[in-house]
């Protein structure tokens, strides 16, 4: 795939997979019009990482069947619970045309051209690829469901692990873009920047029409400009993108305004409108295992935000208990504590979220500076504050805090303001618990902020403007004196320009671009230079499917699992959980030509090849090489012959093993 046009039939493959389940169950519970718009993509994501799961369970392939019939399920008892639960039954989301739908449909579509433009200006094909830490993994994680037909949440890490033995790792990202490569024949890095795309321009822009139209009502211009907003901050999607590509949490983060929402749906009904509590409630029962497999840090993300509202909650909940009897606020006081001591032991004991506690990221800015970053919304490595982004955040802040029932709003923002400077501005071990969710990662943390700052921002915008033409009537500009849609031509006109003016943005696309430049010569930070993936497409010429291929993950040959759809002895490079064999030849490989032992284990391994890619490692750990050193030193043992060069990439061929000649 040479041009990003010839990707225009994948990405339309991409929105249907996105929209069409969860349009589907969303209408057996007969939630219609603009929130079902914004929903189906989550409800989507959960239908297809579920359906991901029990495939292998009742030994189907994973392929369209396979979502279809998930998809009849969920719908089915959709229909169920609607059909025999009466606080279902009599509720209804049909509104009249007047919802705004139309107006936050163009806010998506331009927030949709805008992350297209800019990942095209990046990325020249769509055959590109990251060269981030985290692409190998996900990059190879997708090939390997693609292989096996199996993109389940409990397998999906299968390829780093010892035969027959499986770990749970959030699939829902690899489940969407490997179901992409397989029916539409696109390879596994089109698919990616495919459905990332997909994410960052729709389901983003979705989100936040929803968010905003839970928090401040179903006004058009409002809604218009949450869509556009969306593409304006270069904290997310962006910043994920350029760290480490992380997928996972993209989808994760892409989707977090809308657990926001149904959140203060149940909570607030009073004050925020667009489902019923029930109905909300039934949604979030979708959302949940979609959210979880995105990426679990999401469920984290969402309590953050709503922090504020929810210490007030209980505050008012025990203060209740306490008026009515002393004895009765004790009683609700001992279930509070039962009940958070509950659930933070059952969830300690997850291995996945103890593990979240084992990482930290050493402090790299003073923590006003962060402070300061955060707040202007210019994470590292973006240094220009988005001065005007902020001042439309506070205004809108300023607007919110007026409203009844919104003053938590400010406590949310500050507590997110403060996350960021936290987990890049300070070493306190405090800090580094209260960021565990997130690893304790900057750009994970750096990219929470727009979550809220996208609605606000859109939520000022209008304020503003309102403000501009009640004060100054006569000297208005005319466009917004047209009517309808010469207001509305005006208004997203006057978004993409504030879109496009922001500097940060525009940093944020050029560290982007480094990450998908493939360098002609090594220099530290890619994981492959121009001679690696030129030796890498050849590999084809030389090897088979059946052939496995030695090698030092650290040094960037991994990819030639996705890129070449080689077997590759060492796929990642975070690989601990080794067997005894991987073992032995990380350490000894270089023996294999007189050593029966080794010998032995790289005939059980089915070794035939070594793709040596030199000691240019990427920067993860101190001393990379040590790690491997069996590999690095096996190009200068008898027991490889060389058969393929470019440059200093080299392709060799085992031919002796345990001093007999291997018989080809």
């Amino acid at each position: 795939m040479s041009s990003w046009i010839e990707a225009l039939p994948a990405f339309t493959v991409a929105l249907l997979m996105l929209a069409l389940p969860g349009a589907a169950v969303l209408a057996a519970l007969r939630i219609r019009g603009l929130v079902a718009v914004c929903l189906a993509p989550a409800v989507s994501v959960s239908v297809i990482a579920v359906s991901a799961v029990v495939a292998p369970l009742i030994h189907l392939s994973w392929n369209i069947p396979v979502v279809l019939l998930g998809t009849a399920i969920a719908s089915g008892a959709a229909w169920a619970a609607r059909r025999f639960i009466p606080t279902l039954r009599a509720t209804s989301t049909e509104e009249s045309p007047q919802t705004g739908l139309g107006a936050a449909l163009v806010g998506v579509l331009l927030a949709l051209g805008l992350t297209t433009a800019l990942l095209t200006l990046v990325a020249a094909t769509p055959e590109a690829f990251t060269q981030g830490y985290d692409s190998v993994f996900h990059l190879n994680a997708t090939e390997f469901a693609v292989e096996t037909d199996n993109a389940s949440s409990f397998a999906i890490s299968g390829f780093i692990l010892p035969a027959g033995k499986a770990a749970f790792y959030p699939g829902a990202w690899h489940g969407l873009a490997s179901l992409l490569a397989i029916v539409t024949g696109v390879s596994v890095p089109a698919a990616t920047n495919i459905m990332w795309l997909a994410t960052a321009g729709v389901v983003w822009p979705l989100s936040c029409v929803f968010l905003t139209r839970v928090l401040f009502g179903r006004r058009p211009l409002l809604l218009l400009f949450a869509g556009v907003m969306a593409a304006a901050f270069p904290a997310f999607p962006w910043l994920l993108l350029q760290y480490g590509s992380a997928y996972p949490n993209s989808l994760s983060n892409a989707m977090v305004p809308l657990g926001i929402g149904l959140a203060l749906l149940i909570l607030r009904p009073a004050v925020h409108t667009g489902l019923e509590p029930v109905q909300a409630l039934a949604v979030v029962v979708l959302f949940l295992p979609g959210a979880v497999m995105a990426q679990p840090n999401g469920i984290f993300s969402v309590l953050l935000v709503l922090t504020p509202l929810l210490v007030f909650l209980v505050f008012a909940w025990l203060r209740t208990g306490f008026t009515r009897s002393r004895r009765g606020g004790f009683s609700r006081m001992a279930l509070l504590i039962f009940l958070t001591a509950f659930v933070g032991a059952a969830l300690f004991t997850l291995p996945q979220i103890r593990s979240l506690f084992s990482y930290t990221s050493p402090a790299f800015l003073l923590f006003p500076v962060a402070l300061f970053r955060n707040f202007t919304h210019a994470p590292d490595p973006v240094w220009f504050p988005s001065v005007v982004l902020t001042i439309l955040v506070m205004v809108g802040v300023w607007a919110g805090f007026r409203r009844p029932g919104l003053r938590w709003l400010l406590g949310s923002l500050l507590l997110l303001t403060l996350t960021y400077p936290l987990a890049s501005g300070t070493n306190v071990a405090l800090a580094n618990i209260v960021m565990a969710p997130w690893w304790d990662n900057p750009e994970r943390v750096g990219a929470l902020m727009p979550l809220l700052a996208v609605p606000l921002a859109a939520f000022g915008l209008v304020g503003a403007l309102d403000w501009l033409r009640a004060r100054f009537p006569g000297t208005a500009n005319s466009s917004f004196q047209a009517g309808h849609k010469g207001k509305m031509t005006a208004a997203a006109g006057l978004a993409v320009v504030l879109v496009l003016s922001n500097p940060g943005l525009w940093q944020i696309n050029g560290e982007v671009g480094n990450m998908y430049k493939v360098p002609a010569e090594p220099d530290g930070h890619a994981q492959v230079d121009a001679q690696e993936l030129a030796l890498i497409q050849r590999l084809a010429d030389y090897t088979t499917t059946d052939d496995v291929i030695a090698n030092n993950p650290y040094n960037g040959s991994a990819l030639a699992m996705v890129l070449a759809g080689r077997t590759m002895l060492f796929p990642y490079s975070s690989q601990g959980d080794l067997n005894e064999d991987l073992y032995t030849l990380r350490f000894w490989l270089n023996r294999v030509g007189s050593d029966q032992e080794v010998c032995a284990a790289a005939k059980r391994q089915g070794v035939t090849y070594l793709l040596d890619f030199g000691t240019d490692y990427i920067p993860a750990f101190n001393d990379p090489r040590s790690l491997y050193p069996g590999v690095t030193l096996a190009p200068d043992s008898d027991a490889f012959t060389l058969v393929a060069s470019e440059g200093h990439a080299r392709l060799y061929r085992l031919d002796t093993c345990g001093g007999v000649p291997v018989q080809s």
